[in-house]
């Protein structure tokens, strides 16, 4: 869902750099689209000999080129190095590049120093996380912790040696020169960096910091660009259901949804000033003007997953609750690839749409679903708390209480925990998975004291 770009503050990131001590916000952007998007353009990249060769790239917020890892399975990719991309292939590179950390185990051998951590810094306090439709944070919208969101409150990014990054830039060429993706563009980036290198308010910056420049960093990929002798596959368009999206496409998407209304509409290409005008009437208020220029999108692409997605939200704005549970559905119904944190968000959307009819029949409805989301993101305690809701207002109290007591551990609240069980455990009706839900809760409160 894209809910002004699905943003998540994760406010008061403190930035530690060899000079000083700035305190930034950083947003992570949850976006199905966007997200399977670059899934699929890791997927170029990767083959089965690519030890854990599962991904997800997360978005960030940010003008600055830039990219990430911290360890995990999750690859950080600014809006910055999309927008300033000019090939699908230089995005390819710079994931490839961030794989190979991953897949070179460079997080583990680096023992990570909280003294002397630069760069890219350390996440020092998370006082606060909000969804927001109007992009900005909102009190009233907090929403905990969302789907798989978690990692960047509990890991530090990292930043590698000069002799791990040109280990990591040995991977990605061997890569590309496998897969026969053109070096022309991680080239141009280098030489950006090159010629850069002594600005500070460069907007390569970022990116020259945690990746140091060398001369034989170049000089290693024009080798391997001499030794490309065969016709390279320059990637023009991501294929979702045979839909093909281009990278102009979602840097088009990235702007809509991160200005104002008025400021929008500068497109010379016809289906992204449609695009443009939906994100523009969406964000004014005006529903059925932004549903009336989708179904001019709709015409051009066929059975498009985040069109419906797109609608569902249109119509959620509006109040139509049961039109957006009709589009929703839809999303999930036509996605034709399983990737389950795309997935993951637009039932959340669902959930949301099924809870605001307050009708008995999507209440229960929304309880499935949660069960569902739940399975793949266990530690978030706000969808816990969806839960506990929903269950509430069709009187299975049973549920309710297991739910508020996972809320509860999740949060460290051991007494609260207990309190909920115990409550949980006099309903009569509780279903036996969660009275053994109930069970575990308790021997992993034990654990925890």
């Amino acid at each position: 869902m894209v809910v002004n770009i699905k943003i998540l503050f994760i406010v008061i990131f403190i930035f530690v750099s060899k000079q000083a001590y700035t305190a930034q916000s950083i947003s992570i952007i949850r976006d199905a689209e966007i997200e399977f998007f670059l899934h699929k353009v890791i997927q170029t990249i990767i083959d089965n000999k690519v030890k854990n060769n599962i991904y997800y790239p997360r978005l960030i917020l940010n003008d600055q080129y830039n990219a990430f890892v911290t360890g995990s399975n999750k690859v950080y990719i600014n809006t910055g190095l999309i927008k300033k991309s000019k090939s699908i292939s230089e995005i390819q590179g710079v994931f490839a590049h961030e794989i190979g950390h991953l897949a070179l185990n460079h997080h583990s051998s680096r023992s990570i120093n909280n003294k002397s951590l630069s760069n890219y810094g350390k996440f020092a306090s998370i006082v606060g996380i909000a969804l927001s439709a109007s992009g900005k944070l909102n009190a009233n919208s907090a929403i905990g912790l969302i789907v798989g969101s978690q990692d960047l409150a509990t890991k530090s990014s990292l930043q590698f040696s000069r002799i791990q990054e040109q280990q990591a830039d040995k991977f990605a060429f061997d890569i590309m020169l496998k897969k026969k993706i053109p070096f022309d563009g991680l080239e141009r980036l280098l030489l950006n960096l090159s010629d850069n290198e002594a600005l500070n308010e460069n907007s390569f910056t970022d990116y020259y910091r945690s990746h140091p420049f060398s001369k034989q960093r170049l000089d290693q990929l024009k080798k391997y660009k001499s030794r490309m002798k065969y016709t390279t596959n320059e990637t023009q368009n991501i294929l979702i259901n045979n839909n093909k999206i281009s990278l102009e496409y979602i840097k088009n998407k990235i702007s809509s949804y991160n200005s104002e209304p008025d400021k929008i509409l500068k497109n010379n290409n016809k289906i992204l000033l449609n695009y443009s005008r939906v994100i523009s009437s969406y964000k004014a208020g005006k529903y059925d003007l932004a549903r009336k220029y989708l179904n001019t999108l709709e015409n051009n692409y066929k059975n498009y997953p985040y069109f419906f997605e797109l609608s569902g939200d249109i119509y959620f704005k509006k109040g139509s609750f049961e039109k957006a549970i009709t589009e929703y559905k839809k999303a999930i119904e036509t996605i034709n690839e399983q990737f389950t944190p795309s997935i993951d968000l637009i039932k959340f959307s669902l959930v949301k749409s099924y809870i605001q009819t307050n009708k008995k029949k999507y209440l229960n409805n929304s309880i499935i679903v949660l069960e569902q989301l739940l399975q793949n993101n266990p530690k978030s305690s706000y969808l816990w708390r969806l839960l506990a809701k929903s269950s509430n207002k069709v009187n299975r109290i049973g549920i309710s209480y297991i739910a508020l007591a996972e809320e509860a551990l999740i949060k460290k609240n051991f007494i609260k925990a207990k309190k909920y069980v115990d409550l949980a455990n006099s309903d009569p009706t509780i279903p036996n998975s969660y009275k053994l839900r109930g069970a575990d809760i308790l021997a992993r409160i034990k654990i925890k004291k």
